[in-house]
């Protein structure tokens, strides 16, 4: 892979021989996949699953479609790049080099030849595909459990993409003036996502009023006034952070400061209680109490409260009764908000507790849940 540098923060580069250990790691669940699952073959086009079976390789050229320009058909014993001849000779030098993956390219003008490629590797009728490409079968749901678990190359870049989008959010955040628009503000965050070498999946925006009316704010033409909320999903080597961050331009009111702090105690909660073992809905409903307990009973029902996430920006929604258990070396990103305010932070959950992820130099202020004390984001006082 091509050297990424990400301006203002130290470079991550994965060692070449490590990185084509972990795709050998990957390689070997999919295959034991395959053979419980009785296939001769799985071909993986989705953009998200390209990064994860490459270690982070990009295969978009749009990043408004799923799929990607180049797709990786693993078989039971070898694995292969499939793409055009517009693409192979990039892929190779820049995405996969050094990587056990044979390339197999076709003209740009014959997609029928994809399939027709993958006949002579192996049985198309027991070979599926994770977006129903080249027409083959959709694969089971629950071979994307594969990548849910994150090895320790992936949380360091994790750690590293965290630590860069913070940071890329909070200089735009703390740059912003009363006056400028929100349309401007966004593109100041886009411009230090992109300086980091992170894709702005998720780039909201809203000042006083649109804070209150609109849970999803996307930037409007609209002067900053006393309150500014930015929100951010980043992706870098198909992973994905997210995190929100509020201003005030002089001191907030007594009614914004008081909600800001409830919303901070449902986030640490939620953190808290998010532990292996545990299922989304079992954190579900701590949040659900905390909301109740902070005098916000129904404040939840008006926007998600998020969940796991990793080579997705929500790969598991958490809902009332939700039973998908955690893991240790999972990612998750909770967003719980009240009116006028949010808070959210991506995490790593471990054997012995959880990693904020989203970690910079923002002030924070430590929230006490039981024995535990969760650092939340503070508003930056401006």
């Amino acid at each position: 892979m091509t050297v990424r540098v990400a301006a203002g923060s130290s470079t991550h580069v994965d060692d070449p021989a490590a990185r084509r250990a972990e795709v050998e790691t990957k390689l070997e669940r999919v295959r034991a996949w395959l053979e419980a699952s009785e296939l001769e073959g799985l071909l993986l086009s989705a953009q998200a699953n390209f990064a994860w079976i490459t270690a982070g390789g990009r295969s978009h050229i749009s990043i408004g479609e799923a799929g990607g320009v180049a797709s990786v058909l693993v078989t039971h014993d070898r694995a292969f790049l499939l793409t055009t001849n517009i693409e192979v000779r990039r892929l190779i030098e820049e995405e996969v080099e050094g990587l056990p993956l044979d390339p197999v390219d076709r003209r740009w003008y014959t997609p029928g030849d994809e399939r027709a490629a993958i006949a002579e590797i192996c049985d198309p009728s027991r070979t599926v595909s994770d977006l129903e490409s080249a027409g083959l079968a959709l694969a089971a749901p629950g071979f994307v459990e594969l990548r849910r678990v994150l090895l320790p190359s992936e949380q360091a870049r994790y750690r590293a993409l965290g630590r860069d989008v913070a940071e890329a959010l909070e200089t735009a955040a703390r740059e912003a003036q009363p006056g400028e628009l929100e349309l401007e503000v966004a593109g100041r965050i886009a411009f230090e996502c992109a300086r980091r070498d992170i894709l702005p999946l998720v780039n909201l925006v809203a000042t006083d009023e649109r804070i209150a009316r609109h849970r999803h704010p996307l930037p409007a033409a609209t002067p900053v006034g006393k309150t500014l909320l930015v929100a951010l999903t980043g992706r870098r080597y198909g992973l994905h952070a997210s995190l929100t961050r509020m201003v005030s331009f002089g001191a907030p009111d007594d009614e914004l400061e008081a909600r800001h702090r409830a919303v901070t105690r449902v986030d640490a909660a939620v953190i808290a209680a998010s532990a292996p073992g545990t299922s989304l809905g079992d954190v579900m409903a701590v949040g659900m109490d905390r909301y109740a307990a902070e005098g916000f009973p129904r404040e939840w029902e008006l926007h998600h409260q998020g969940g796991l996430t990793g080579y997705a920006g929500r790969e598991v929604f958490a809902t009332p009764g939700e039973p998908y258990r955690l893991r240790a070396d999972q990612a998750l990103a909770w967003n719980p908000s009240i009116t006028r305010v949010k808070s959210e932070d991506t995490i790593l959950v471990t054997a012995g507790g959880f990693e904020i992820l989203t970690r910079s130099s923002w002030p924070m202020r430590g929230v006490e849940v039981g024995d535990t004390v969760v650092e939340r984001p503070s508003i930056l006082l401006r």
